[in-house]
């Protein structure tokens, strides 16, 4: 063989056949994580988990709306104050989890509070004509990983897992009254206080720091919106149908109704 013939055969052979192969497309990057509101943490990377790497659990912020209190719960066992909350349980959803965990461990049969809490679930279709404002969906998501550890009772390895807890806003009637033994056996030591939002600010801590003052932000936004809403109607120009807004810490024009319609504003 010639010395050119080599040395084509070793060079421009090779990159005319990978040049007429199809060239695989490169993969798309994932994006950056999103920055989110002010009331949130940075997001997270795209992710995918498996059911044995994650668990799903609910929580609760309880709130008197007539003294305008939160329902804060002491451990006297471990010395600390917390909101409510979880683990669902199978076939549980995640609604029946936050009213369930809310009774057993603050002892009061709470009710889900409809707000004006801006979601990113979209209404169903037969709704989206009917001006619903106001919604008991999820109102904050939190996100806590546990550590591998081996159990030791069994041996087993447990790699450690990601654990989301997703939480609603609940209320309670101003002559509720929490019962006494309505946890599991470990929550004996639970005891339930009401405070102003201020001193509920004071106990709590970490992420359940951020909830609060998210759920205190859109209840007092709902506050507001019924404040508007009930003077716009007062005026005597105000001549269009009645108003009707089925949400005020005076009057419970709709007790329960979990929606809110809006007419004649």
């Amino acid at each position: 063989m010639s010395t050119f013939t080599n040395v084509f055969s070793q060079t421009f052979w090779p990159r005319a056949q990978a040049q007429s192969q199809p060239r695989q497309a490169p993969r798309p990057r994932s994006p950056p994580p999103p920055r989110l509101s002010r009331h949130s943490t940075p997001g997270v990377e795209n992710s995918a988990w498996a059911s044995r790497d994650f668990m799903l659990g609910a929580g609760m912020i309880i709130i008197q709306r007539n003294t305008h209190k939160v329902v804060v719960i002491y451990d006297s066992l471990h010395k600390y104050w917390f909101f409510p909350r979880g683990r669902k349980d199978v076939g549980e959803s995640l609604e029946q989890t936050a009213l369930r965990e809310a009774y057993e461990e603050s002892g009061y049969r709470a009710e889900f509070l409809p707000l004006y809490n801006p979601t990113r679930q979209p209404l169903a279709p037969h709704e989206r004509e009917e001006n619903n404002i106001l919604n008991v969906e999820p109102i904050f998501m939190t996100l806590t990983s546990w550590q591998p550890r081996t159990r030791r009772n069994r041996g087993v390895r447990d790699d450690g897992g990601e654990y989301l807890t997703t939480w609603y806003v609940g209320e309670i009637p101003e002559d509720a009254v929490p019962e006494i033994g309505t946890g599991m056996p470990d929550e004996q030591s639970y005891r339930s206080y009401l405070f102003p939002f201020d001193e509920a600010l004071q106990k709590v801590y970490g992420t359940e720091l951020r909830v609060l003052r998210y759920a205190w932000d859109v209840y007092l936004d709902t506050a507001r919106l019924y404040e508007e809403a009930q003077r716009l109607e007062d005026q005597p120009e105000h001549s269009g149908p009645n108003f009707c807004l089925e949400w005020s810490p005076r009057i419970n024009c709709f007790p329960n109704s979990y929606r809110c319609y809006v007419r004649g504003v």
